[in-house]
């Protein structure tokens, strides 16, 4: 298989265990997500890059949104905590790398970003030991499925603006 067609399972493996590391581990976990981080980003190209950095910053911004309408809550304050802000660099990253070629079709999009981005927050919160959590309950579930739905279609239609530099 050539690079564009073979599935990028570094990318995968590497999300999995910074994610699992950020939410169970929080600020212990810092120091080695971010050097994979780096890694991830010296290997990609100048338009990923950029693309990268462009999705934390959006992320940090909405979280930052659903923070301050009571939607999430950090048991750190009203600010995302590193750990968190270090989890949506590393979805940054993912999502350049391997998400958004899965996220092409609007259709799918919405559904994987409803299903898969709620799922993360809940599972995260689950094994972050009460350092996240959900004060609106049943609205915080609306909100997020919705808002995941956006980005994950979002993240997919923004892909053809940097695919042919990856």
């Amino acid at each position: 298989m050539d690079n564009n067609t073979a599935f990028n399972w570094r990318a995968l493996i590497g999300f999995e265990l910074c994610w699992l590391g950020l939410v169970y581990w929080q600020q212990l976990a810092v120091i080695p997500v971010l050097l994979y981080w780096c890694y991830g980003i010296w290997r990609l190209s100048k338009a990923g890059r950029i693309v990268v950095v462009l999705t934390l910053i959006a992320g940090v911004a909405i979280d930052s949104l659903l923070v301050q309408v009571n939607v999430l809550q950090f048991s750190s304050g009203n600010l995302l905590p590193l750990w968190f802000v270090l989890l949506w660099a590393v979805f940054a990253l993912a999502a350049v790398e391997f998400m958004a070629k899965v996220l092409t079709k609007p259709w799918l999009a919405a559904i994987l970003g409803a299903s898969g981005g709620p799922l993360s927050y809940w599972g995260g919160a689950a094994l972050s030991g009460g350092a996240m959590q959900f004060p609106l309950q049943l609205w915080s579930a609306v909100i997020l499925v919705v808002v995941w739905a956006l980005i994950a279609i979002a993240l997919g239609q923004s892909r053809r603006w940097y695919v042919k530099a990856i």
